[in-house]
């Protein structure tokens, strides 16, 4: 593992407020940047103690029982298919687009046709709040030989409600959140989009016959085959939800989201959530205590050993036990430093809780569609829609299905697609190939000749010890997200090995450490230091 539990909580503090302070639309550029950089996020990029440093993330084999990929390498994907076990699922592709960007919906349908879907033939379902041209109909369906339906999305889905669009506070809203640079604050449409998908999309005709989805965007690109068939594969091993990138959010566009998630838990009383809330959020209450003055001062264990050793020192000042052995002056500046500290202050605790921001970026899921159409999230979505953060902020549809899919997925629920590469906007993810595959052992074989690889598009990466990827085809200069997405990755991965410092959940967060016990063990070993 690259950063162990301690590690992790170290630092996990000063990673969310520097999400607060700096990450607006005006330091957008240089937050992403960062990210792909991973010069602030990801310590293993400095030139500081290289050697001593573990490998990264995309150099190791994570794999786990309850989490690795389908398949290492590439099967050969007419002998899947032929096999008398295969049976094709009840699902679909589905793109929110506008007729203006057909020039990149056709790019990203090359993409997945060429590395998926030519040979698994899954249709497509394309929504859009205005009738889709003929010219878009005619040219997506050239792209394939699967069936593709186009959806129109009715008024009230797509806008909202006629008493927030027309009070001033609607406007207002829209340009506070551009005038403090928000992300796409400003933009009216992208609210709607968001709301859209954070609710909407799964209950629209076209997505209600289908059991499963696979999300797409217009521009991406897909980096490797995946030459066997993710839904069937999530069917067999009792997954609901799969994705390929997990990062954190931008903290000002969600200040008040784990507020409500939180009011919306206490609210539905009996509610057991499901231990995907490990992922997402921090645990501020880890220590069984009566001591108040601890309770308000330690969130975190790191913390709690000097805590305690500054109170047992003044404790033995107070029983004159440290006189002549020259520690009464600690004592002393232990006591001026208390009297001139403030007690830390957690904005965003909630429930002895606080989000740590990270979310599964939402752009690419394969999912049930039941994960969202269900009594809770549907529950969840109205209290969120009651309380208008859709657009009083900009709540997008990554963090709001990631907190509500923690309010009922386990985390053995959850797969990641590590072996399928994907690009979207900036952030890239694309795996090693595996060694055990090789084009000798399974040639690529185009189902439809339009998709014939000649030349360098059938030359792919060298395949490694640890890689698991068919037949990819990396950028050449690029930092995988799996590499740079702190803390996210490192919690992912934690969970995954059972190295996360909450072991046991329930459905809620318990103290575990014993302070007395604690204590008792510090002050013995002060004890014999004097």
């Amino acid at each position: 593992m690259v950063l162990t539990s301690k590690r992790s909580s170290m630092i996990r503090f000063s990673f969310k407020r520097f999400l607060r302070r700096y990450c607006n639309y005006k330091k957008l550029i240089s937050f992403l940047l960062l990210i792909i950089l991973g010069q602030y996020f990801y310590p293993y990029f400095s030139n500081n103690d290289a050697d001593s440093l573990p490998p990264l993330y995309s150099t190791q084999n994570l794999s786990t029982d309850s989490q690795h990929p389908f398949y290492e390498g590439c099967v050969d994907t007419k002998e899947y298919i032929e096999d008398k076990s295969y049976r094709k699922m009840n699902a679909t592709f589905v793109m929110l687009t506008r007729n203006e960007e057909l020039r990149d919906v056709l790019y990203t349908m090359n993409s997945i046709e060429s590395h998926f879907n030519q040979w698994f033939q899954y249709p497509y379902v394309f929504l859009n709040d205005v009738p889709f041209t003929e010219e878009f109909q005619n040219k997506t369906k050239e792209m394939t030989k699967a069936k593709v339906e186009f959806g129109l999305i009715n008024e009230l889905d797509w806008n909202f409600p006629p008493y927030v669009k027309e009070s001033p506070l609607f406007k207002e809203a829209m340009y506070d959140q551009g005038d403090r640079g928000i992300m796409y604050g400003p933009m009216e449409s992208y609210h709607k989009m968001c709301r859209f998908y954070s609710g909407m999309f799964y209950k629209h005709p076209l997505m209600k016959q289908y059991e499963w989805y696979w999300r797409i965007e217009p521009d991406v690109d897909f980096y490797c085959d995946i030459s066997y068939d993710p839904f069937l594969e999530m069917h067999i091993a009792g997954k609901k939800y799969g994705f390929t990138i997990l990062i954190p959010e931008i903290y000002w566009s969600v200040p008040n989201l784990f507020r409500y998630t939180q009011s919306f838990i206490q609210k539905n009383v009996g509610m057991k959530l499901g231990s995907v809330w490990k992922l997402l959020t921090y645990n501020l209450n880890i220590m069984k205590t009566d001591d108040e003055e601890i309770k308000d001062w330690v969130h975190l264990d790191k913390d709690l050993d000097p805590k305690l050793r500054e109170k047992i020192m003044l404790d033995l000042y107070k029983e004159g036990k440290l006189k002549g052995t020259g520690h009464e002056e600690e004592a002393l500046d232990i006591a001026i430093n208390k009297a001139q500290s403030k007690k830390p202050l957690f904005e965003d605790k909630f429930n002895n809780e606080e989000y740590n921001l990270c979310h599964f970026w939402s752009n690419f899921e394969i999912a049930k569609i039941s994960v969202f159409d269900n009594d809770i999230y549907n529950a969840y979505f109205k209290y969120l829609e009651e309380n208008e953060g859709f657009w009083k902020e900009r709540w997008g549809d990554a963090p709001v299905h990631s907190l509500g899919l923690a309010l009922t997925l386990d985390f053995e629920d959850l797969h990641y697609f590590r072996d399928i590469g994907y690009r979207h906007s900036i952030l890239k993810h694309c795996p090693k190939n595996s060694i055990m595959q090789s084009n000798k052992d399974f040639p690529y074989q185009e189902n439809d000749v339009k998709y014939r690889r000649k030349g360098l598009s059938s030359l792919y990466d060298k395949g490694t010890d640890y890689g698991i990827g068919c037949r990819c085809k990396c950028p050449r200069s690029f930092i995988d997200v799996e590499d740079a997405a702190y803390p996210c990755m490192d919690i992912w991965f934690e969970l995954a090995h059972e190295m996360h410092f909450e072991t046991n959940f329930d459905g809620e967060y318990h103290p575990s450490i014993d302070v007395k016990e604690r204590e008792n063990k510090i002050r013995s070993q002060i004890l014999a230091e004097l």
